[in-house]
């Protein structure tokens, strides 16, 4: 276990401060985290003892992340300030010890000695044996508090605590990559990487189980600031993300993995989900969070002073904490006038669009590497063909896993199709089963899943090649004909629209529609169409007939049965629109049902009057009794009888009586 003090020589030259660090009890943490405070730098002078950086570490350590439901309003302000003011106060502390560059590189008053490399014998910087062991106890600080920080983004309670946590992890990052880029001889930007690790862990890994370990939601809206624009802050977390993956997936380099997070991939697929920004050219990598690059140049003897001249600032000053808007662009006919050797060896890789798609397509093989559930299947391949495959430089390397997808069938074979469509369609893929693997996913389920509307758009678009087999287009006909018998009429509203677009695309299927009885050669009591042949191209759809079609003309639901009818007109009209007949339920049936206005109809419970032909002979009772009491009718009035007569017969009743 790491000491959480400095060396005994270390600590002998500041007894005194070290002795104060001892926290006495009872006192309360606010006050503590005072009093450490001006013990340490800024607040300190930099030659000042740093043992003080570990109580304060452990204080803000001790901190709770979550509080009991029994806990009062008090117990959760104070919780708050004291996780704020610890967080803040050793970010200004460890922010002063980067300026000083007591956590990266080496100190300005380091022996310089010469050493072999091998690009020769160089004349390097070289600190003492207790310096380093000072930068090494304060790495070991610095580690822990960023694992802290990372937790408190992902578990702490409050949500303003974890927004500001949140921002000073990348206040860090932006101090150390500056320092990191006034330490190269070139001023090349640089990125500290290994902080921004704990962003990543932060985001995609929160403490805790289940819903706690979710990505919360307002921690992802804060995130997007500077995902979704800034071009370096983006290329590192897809590079720091593959790496994180990487680790819980079994290779050989990894045969025993540790066990999945089960938030890890949920977290991950949210946050690509949120990424609207990507760019699709060089000139579109201009927008930096620390450092701007540069494209190298080959320096020329006749042109070194004059070069060190113009970069020189004008204004006296280092333009190493220069912010990234105040440094110029990198000129896009630069970088298109390097060839491609030029590019490898002079071009960064923040300026390279391959790098940047490269990181990208890293990042999603490691994701689809992994054990991935059904659920998180289905949001990966909806947004697999607008917002994955285009940016990717080998789209190609997705075709095990969409096989993999297309083969499970149900919703996820569905989607998968879609990609292997793209691949076939841009990317030149090959995959002879696509027909077939598709017409092995019309069944029944499909007429009723969730998501009905999008393989019908998919299904459109498979099928909108006119160069396809007409035996092919006939088994799909068929077998979506057949499905429609026992299809509920939302659906059957999208089918028959769909075929009579099939059969306008592909009039070579016209004979479906045109046997009738009257045909000698066909057998209507054998239908020549297989449904449990796999093969469309061998169904013999092609030789039988749309009966169907003629069943759902006589369809109880007036709609559906008015729809089917088409067929038996001339196929003169447009094809169909299919979006107006996708999105329909039984709710919008219904509405259009009970907004049909019905006209020259009489009301079907109207009363009859007596004098129509639906008398006492539909009811035996009610006769009987009549002809019982017909002599005290004939003892009435002429009057009455003839009132009696335009009298109206109340059928419900004696239909209810009867």
């Amino acid at each position: 276990m790491a000491g959480k003090s400095l060396p005994a020589k270390q600590k002998k030259a500041a007894s005194a401060a070290a002795s104060t660090s001892k926290q006495p009890a009872g006192e309360a943490p606010l006050t503590r985290i005072s009093q450490l405070a001006a013990l340490l730098p800024p607040a300190a002078p930099a030659s000042a003892s740093l043992n003080p950086l570990a109580d304060l570490v452990q204080l803000y350590e001790s901190r709770p992340l979550t509080l009991p439901s029994s806990a009062t309003n008090k117990d959760r302000e104070t919780n708050r300030l004291e996780v704020h003011t610890a967080l803040h106060t050793l970010k200004a502390v460890f922010e002063a010890l980067i300026k000083q560059g007591r956590l990266h590189g080496v100190l300005k008053g380091a022996k310089r000695v010469r050493v072999d490399t091998a690009e020769g014998r160089k004349e390097v910087a070289k600190e003492d044996e207790s310096v380093q062991k000072v930068k090494a106890w304060l790495k070991q600080r610095w580690d822990e508090y960023l694992a802290q920080t990372a937790r408190v983004v992902g578990g702490h309670w409050d949500s303003s605590v974890r927004l500001s946590a949140l921002s000073a992890l990348m206040s860090l990052v932006r101090s150390g990559s500056h320092f990191l880029t006034s330490l190269h001889p070139d001023r090349q930007a640089k990125f500290a990487h290994t902080t921004f690790a704990h962003v990543v862990r932060a985001v995609l890994l929160p403490p805790g189980e289940g819903e706690d370990a979710e990505l919360k939601q307002d921690v992802l809206d804060e995130w997007k600031k500077w995902w979704d624009r800034c071009d370096d802050v983006r290329y590192w977390f897809l590079r720091e993300a593959a790496t994180l993956l990487s680790t819980f997936a079994r290779s050989s380099s990894n045969p025993s993995p540790p066990p999945l997070p089960p938030s890890l991939i949920p977290n991950t697929i949210s946050v690509l989900e949120s990424l609207t920004t990507m760019p699709t050219s060089s000139s579109e990598l201009n927008e930096w969070f620390c450092a701007t690059p540069v494209v190298k140049s080959a320096p020329s003897h006749s042109s070194k002073k004059r070069k060190a001249e113009d970069e020189r600032p004008g204004d006296g000053s280092t333009g190493v904490f220069d912010s990234s808007e105040s440094e110029s662009e990198p000129e896009p006919d630069v970088i298109k006038s390097l060839n491609s050797q030029q590019r490898k060896k002079n071009l960064p890789p923040l300026l390279s669009l391959v790098a940047h798609r490269r990181a990208f397509q890293d990042c999603w093989l490691a994701v689809l590497a992994l054990p991935i559930r059904e659920d998180e299947s289905k949001r990966a391949l909806i947004m697999l063909h607008r917002q994955v495959l285009p940016h990717m430089t080998e789209p190609r390397r997705l075709m095990d896993w969409l096989v993999d997808c297309a083969d499970v069938g149900g919703t996820v074979g569905i989607l998968a199709l879609n990609g292997l469509f793209t691949l076939m369609q841009k990317h030149g893929l090959e995959y002879p089963d696509f027909y077939t693997k598709l017409y092995s996913l019309l069944d029944r389920s499909v007429l009723h899943v969730r998501y009905r509307p999008r393989f019908f758009r998919l299904l459109d678009i498979f099928m909108s090649s006119s160069h396809l087999p007409s035996t092919l287009v006939a088994s799909f006909i068929k077998r979506l004909a057949r499905l429609s018998l026992a299809a509920n009429p939302a659906a059957i509203v999208a089918v028959v629209p769909f075929i009579y677009n099939l059969l306008k695309r592909h009039p070579s299927c016209m004979p479906l529609i045109h046997r009738s009885s009257d045909d000698d050669e066909y057998d209507w009591s054998n239908d020549p169409y297989d449904h449990a042949e796999t093969d469309p191209t061998a169904t013999g759809a092609l030789d039988s007939s749309l009966w169907e079609l003629t069943a759902l003309q006589r369809h109880y639901l007036a709609s559906v049965s008015g729809l089917a009818k088409v067929f038996t007109e001339a196929m003169n009209k447009q094809s169909y629109a299919m979006e107006d007949f996708l999105d329909h339920s039984y709710a919008t049936l219904l509405e259009t049902e009970l907004a049909r206005k019905i006209t020259n109809r009489a009301p079907a419970l109207a009363p009859v009057p007596q004098r129509q032909p639906i008398g006492d002979s539909f009811f035996p009772q009610a006769q009987a009794q009549a002809e019982g009491a017909g002599a005290e009718k004939q003892d009435k009035e002429g009057e009455g009888e003839e009132e009696a007569a335009l009298e109206p017969v109340d059928i419900v009743s004696r239909l209810w009586s009867f």
